[in-house]
């Protein structure tokens, strides 16, 4: 009865999809072997972005996607040995590499004066790379966690003082905060909504008070949306004693 079934229901003798045999495969099965190629096979699109070091940017690239029900109804109707493709539709980024040259104006820029030691320099040195050349596309949030990372020996991070529970007190990133009060400054400048600010539970000397943003690994996070209709891109610096951050974007 299975040879019958195969013979009157299967996919006929000798049929292949990317040169793999399907012959003979009753519905069920042929299904079953295409959805696992197109979990394979399929890509999604993936937007522009700007290399961290050099600013180049990098173009976007096309996704794609497999119609799952067209290859089927390809394969049960092919005739015996014909050799099929996969049926593929391209899927597109929503945005392209001219988003990001459009991007090149001040939209608001933020500054706090350097103090402290030459651990508290790297941490802050180091956050700041990795936050430069960092892509905030319309809508999206951007996280100040997210985007350093863990701030750990392994990361190149330092211990230098920190402000916990009202007191003094010395950790690893330690100087990361002002980096994040630089941020938010720059942020509340452009006008962009706040999703995540937390104040420290003392005065800090590098900013105003109410202006500062305190930040903890998986704990404490700066968030902050982009509500315009292109992409931010951040650029930082260190250098003549000043820590800046800068949003870019449409005018």
């Amino acid at each position: 009865m299975d040879r019958v079934e195969r013979n009157v229901r299967g996919v006929k003798e000798g049929v292949s999809i990317e040169d793999v045999s399907v012959e003979r495969l009753l519905p069920g099965e042929l299904r079953g072997v295409i959805e696992e190629m197109a979990m394979r096979y399929q890509k999604v699109p993936v937007e522009p972005r700007l290399d961290k070091e050099t600013a180049t940017i990098i173009p976007e690239e096309e996704g794609v996607i497999i119609d799952v029900e067209k290859t089927l109804t390809q394969i049960q109707a092919a005739p015996p040995g014909q050799k099929l493709s996969l049926e593929i539709v391209k899927s597109s980024p929503r945005y392209t590499r001219q988003d990001l040259l459009n991007a090149r104006n001040n939209v608001a820029a933020y500054q706090t004066w350097f103090h402290g030691s030459s651990a508290r320099y790297q941490n802050i040195a180091s956050a700041l790379k990795s936050l430069n050349n960092t892509v905030i596309w319309p809508e999206e949030v951007f996280s100040l966690n997210d985007t350093t990372g863990p701030r750990s020996a392994e990361r190149g991070y330092l211990p230098a003082p920190i402000i916990l529970n009202g007191a003094y007190d010395v950790d690893y990133g330690g100087g990361v905060c002002q980096v994040a009060s630089t941020a938010y400054n720059a942020a509340l400048l452009a006008k962009l909504p706040i999703v995540e600010r937390h104040a420290h539970t003392r005065p800090v000397h590098y900013v105003p008070e109410g202006k500062d943003a305190t930040v903890s690994y998986g704990y404490l996070d700066l968030k902050f949306r982009n509500n315009r209709n292109g992409p931010l891109i951040i650029k930082t610096g260190l250098q003549n004693g000043k820590i800046y951050v800068e949003l870019r974007g449409e005018k």
